[in-house]
């Protein structure tokens, strides 16, 4: 007797001793382990065809022994495991659903069809395949059938519980993940309740269905239990902000991301969180990232785009959960199986989970405006607004073949039948009543669609061409980057500049100067009397590799006696400590409890050093009356919030010189000169030929000079001027310029 025979008999015997009982005892769950280890220890293919042809002879004459029908069922599927020929399968599920009719109550007849089911594999027919899963008919869903009968059969089953899961997660459809919710629960007063896998599945599990309190507690009792505790501390984070907890939420991912040691699934899964709006060349550094730099790459990788948009700290994670949350909802496919024609111009093998939609979705968020039409194909159009000179982002999108799977495509009319919109621009076509409608239900989303509703022939092919040129650096850009702009239902339309001048100790400091219109805010009663203007005001300094380096963030109550009148401004000044360098800073101004506010983004600045060389500060403009200034133990420096000067006023200018030893000589010259051509009236009744000044000053003290210059504005036309400052070292030749715009009012100083 050969020795596959031997061990074949030997646990069939086993088996067969308590096969009386039709309730499945822990000896024949042992005799069935044994015989599947037996076979699974075969790697001869022709052993194990003889002997399945010896068995299917012996079932033959005894067709209601269910551990022949699982002996016949293991050979099948070890044959399909070495052959890889599909029938080895089939004939394997037919096995063990021939061994589950016979025995119901048995868990590993309906555990192992649940397997063979899976290993079948899909059909190469896509829209068969398609049309199967639909209805429930693919090896998936049965699948999952099988494995919650085996669950049914004893909850405390760890493997069915676990492969239940996992393929309702797969296969994503609703009752199939009821069914899988069913049997955890049912399983939760068995030992299987308590072990990790179990839990972290039915975690998931719980979350698909919207349970988010179930979800969280599966969580935890993950971890509590033995489970990676990186691994269960990003499914805390992302159960956290299901159930409206987003700071903890924001605690628990960082936190999570710095545990040790940090396991292979542990950092796939935080991959996940960052591969939707990351760059291929941010994917390779994560993924070339030792397991101890995890946690600080990804606060930076954050981080980065709460400074990019003016976010406070974990924002853009925050809204990451909540887009994954939308996406899941409204935009995932149906079906694993995608294919694309010629019109589609975006095309994603690397993800199977959302339509083109969903990428869009999670990497710029809720759309500003959308627009379809009810046509033979479903259709989309989103539309981004951005501010010049970005230019907004507009996509389109169809589903063809099959409804959920929508596509980007790169025209609108793309969205008809591709041998329709590629004949539009044919001088001999007219566009049909469709066309005309799609058009028009996209005027609002572009100005262009309105344009090619408008145009001739001739005129929509030019068009047409500009449009479908535009869409592929839009669909490029779109799928690309990633954007959360910060936006206000209500403008508060600040006015900003700012000057940067150098510390006595070393680091230098940026002023931050803004004017709102009152009409733009909103007064509120103060206790005391009179009104009061509550505003949250920020500035984030950041230089070339978007790292902050120095901020604030502060409440201001203004107070006034009475609301500022109609055309008045409310302004003031932020100063923020920061150290030498060339910068960018964003200033935002929130207006407590009236959703109103304002970003002004990523305005450049170059602060000075003391120490370094001869150098100067920024010019600062002011004017007297201007109810604005810069306090100085020296004495108080005029601001002017709006630079704007009334016509014949007086400019008082104010800047610092630095690197140079007392009474050195300092060259000077001023130029005022208008930044844009005058008028015929200005020409005729105005000056514009600006002013020019040349002279040599001392400094005053060694390092540091103050300079205070007060320059009249008689004779020059309104409009808006550039005042230029050039400094030049007596003794070493070295050049500094500095430069500042402002606008001389029509109407002259009082």
């Amino acid at each position: 007797m050969t020795s596959l025979r031997r061990s074949l008999v030997v646990a069939a015997l086993a088996a067969s001793v308590a096969s009386g009982a039709r309730a499945q005892s822990p000896a024949e769950r042992a005799g069935l382990d044994s015989l599947r280890a037996a076979i699974q220890a075969v790697g001869d293919s022709s052993a194990l065809l003889a002997r399945e042809q010896e068995r299917i002879a012996v079932a033959r004459q005894n067709r209601e022994d269910p551990f022949l029908h699982m002996e016949l069922g293991f050979i099948a599927y070890r044959l399909g495991e070495i052959t890889g020929q599909r029938k080895h399968y089939d004939d394997g599920a037919g096995e063990f659903e021939w061994a589950s009719d016979l025995r119901p109550a048995w868990p590993l007849p309906w555990y192992w069809l649940g397997v063979a089911e899976l290993a079948i594999g899909e059909s190469s027919v896509i829209p068969l395949e398609n049309l199967r899963q639909v209805l429930g008919a693919d090896p998936l869903s049965k699948a999952a059938r099988a494995f919650a009968r085996a669950a049914e059969a004893d909850p405390a089953f760890t493997p069915a519980l676990v492969d239940l899961g996992t393929t309702a997660l797969r296969q994503r459809v609703a009752p199939l993940l009821t069914v899988a919710q069913r049997a955890f629960r049912m399983s939760a007063g068995t030992a299987a309740g308590t072990r990790p896998a179990v839990l972290l599945v039915r975690g998931r599990v719980e979350r698909e269905l919207g349970a988010n309190d179930s979800s969280l507690a599966a969580f935890r009792a993950y971890v509590a239990h033995g489970g990676d505790s990186t691994l269960g501390g990003l499914e805390v984070a992302r159960s956290l902000y299901a159930v409206g907890r987003p700071d903890s939420a924001i605690a628990a991912y960082f936190a999570a991301a710095t545990r040790r040691p940090l396991s292979d699934s542990a950092k796939a899964e935080f991959r996940r969180e960052i591969f939707w709006i990351a760059s291929s060349a941010d994917l390779r550094a994560y993924d070339g990232l030792p397991g101890d730099s995890v946690g600080p790459w990804l606060r930076r990788f954050w981080g980065r785009r709460d400074l990019a948009d003016a976010r406070h700290s974990g924002d853009r994670l925050i809204e990451q959960f909540r887009r994954y949350a939308y996406v899941r909802e409204h935009f995932r496919l149906g079906t694993r199986h995608r294919h694309y024609d010629i019109a589609e111009i975006y095309r994603d093998s690397t993800q199977a989970e959302f339509d083109d939609r969903g990428v869009i979705y999670l990497r710029h968020g809720e759309p500003d405006a959308r627009a379809t039409l009810v046509t033979d194909e479903p259709n989309e159009s989103w539309a981004y607004r951005r501010p010049p000179p970005e230019g907004d982002l507009i996509f389109h999108f169809v589903a063809r073949g099959h409804v959920q799977d929508f596509k980007l495509v790169g025209s609108l009319l793309d969205v008809l039948d591709f041998s329709v919109s590629g004949s539009l621009a044919s001088p001999t076509d007219v566009p049909t009543s469709v066309v005309e409608g799609l058009l028009a239900s996209r005027s609002a989303i572009s100005p262009i669609y309105d344009q090619l509703a408008r145009a001739g022939v001739g005129g929509r092919s030019r068009l047409l061409a500009q449009e479908r040129q535009e869409m592929t650096r839009e669909v490029q850009v779109g799928t690309t980057t990633d954007s959360y702009p910060l936006r206000f239902p209500h403008d508060l339309r600040p006015v900003v500049s700012s000057f940067a001048v150098a510390r006595d100790d070393g680091e230098g400091e940026l002023h931050v100067v803004f004017a709102i219109p009152a009409g733009a805010l909103t007064e509120y009663a103060v206790a005391s009397g009179g009104v009061g203007y509550p505003l949250r005001l920020r500035v984030v300094v950041f230089d070339a590799r978007q790292r902050q380096v120095g901020g604030v963030d502060t409440l201001r109550i203004f107070g006034a006696q009475a609301g500022l009148p109609a055309g008045s401004y409310l302004s003031g000044q932020l100063a923020v400590a920061v150290p030498p360098g060339t910068y960018r800073f964003h200033f935002v101004a929130e207006e407590l409890q009236a959703d109103a506010g304002a970003l002004v983004p990523g305005r450049a600045v170059d602060v000075p050093v003391r120490g370094g060389g001869f150098a100067a500060s920024d010019l600062v403009l002011g004017r007297i009356g201007s109810g604005l200034v810069w306090r100085r133990p020296e004495g108080e420096v005029p601001l002017d919030p709006l630079l704007r000067y009334p016509r014949d006023g007086t400019l008082e200018l104010y800047y610092e010189v630095y690197g140079l030893p007392e009474r050195a000589t300092v060259e000077t010259h001023v130029a005022l000169s208008p930044r844009s051509r005058g008028s015929l009236f200005s020409r005729i009744f105005g000056r514009r030929g600006g002013v020019r000044l040349n002279y040599n000053t001392e400094t005053d003290a060694p390092g540091l000079s103050r300079v205070r210059q007060r320059i009249g504005l008689t004779g020059l036309a309104p409009g808006r001027y550039e005042l230029e400052v050039t400094l030049r070292d007596g003794a070493s030749g070295a050049q500094v310029v500095r430069r500042q715009a402002f606008e001389i009012a029509a109407q002259r100083a009082p």
